[in-house]
């Protein structure tokens, strides 16, 4: 029972987040928006994380150690976003585009070593975790900055989305510092608004 809300999750993650991909994907194939190109790729890390997550739960013939992967794409995928809004200037965004194509291959390779990797240790996952937290709150905090000097609703629908996913993070580092039966309340709280946002995100993909 304690497991079923996470999978769904992870299910869910990963089909929104894929949808997210394929949406900037096209946008981008029509209008060459680099900033939406850098978001597919990192929806695409945030969806194969999820499935990574999922399928970790049932292998049992070796232990697969994706929180590796999870924890570094995530945090990697986050500051792709948060770089593309430093500047606005083609041949920045394409350069950022073409190293993000570049980390990705290798957080690709990150994942296919998850069977001989060691076990993440509960220091790095608290400063990975913290890195995540921070990148989506730095990123929020320009949406809004955004929003508020040239309001649009792709601005505040980013915003909102990852005001959510600033919650999710933070939930997700709380769980380590309270005791083992709240853990699992502040994780799938935490998990729900990281859904929430995704569903917000689709929103704002949707419009641009």
């Amino acid at each position: 029972m304690n497991t079923l809300l996470p999978h769904l999750l992870d299910v869910s993650l990963c089909l929104v987040a894929l949808f997210i991909a394929v949406r900037s994907f096209d946008i981008y194939a029509r209008f060459h928006q680099y900033r939406l190109f850098i978001l597919g790729l990192s929806m695409v890390l945030v969806s194969i994380s999820a499935a990574a997550d999922f399928v970790s739960s049932y292998v049992t013939v070796i232990t697969l150690q994706t929180d590796w992967f999870l924890y570094i794409g995530q945090s990697v995928g986050f500051l792709f976003i948060l770089l593309s809004l430093v500047r606005s200037s083609d041949t920045y965004l394409r350069g950022l585009m073409r190293l993000n194509i570049v980390v990705f291959a290798f957080l690709l390779i990150l994942l296919l070593l998850s069977p001989i990797l060691p076990p993440m240790d509960m220091t790095t996952r608290t400063v990975l975790g913290f890195s995540r937290f921070v990148i989506c709150m730095l990123i929020l905090i320009a949406y809004f900055s955004t929003y508020l000097s040239k309001p649009s609703r792709f601005s505040l629908l980013m915003s909102i989305s990852f005001f959510f996913f600033t919650a999710n993070y933070l939930m997700s580092l709380q769980q380590y510092f309270v005791p083992i039966f709240n853990q699992y309340i502040f994780r799938d709280q935490g998990d729900i608004s990281g859904v929430i946002g995704l569903i917000v995100l689709v929103a704002a993909v949707s419009i641009e």
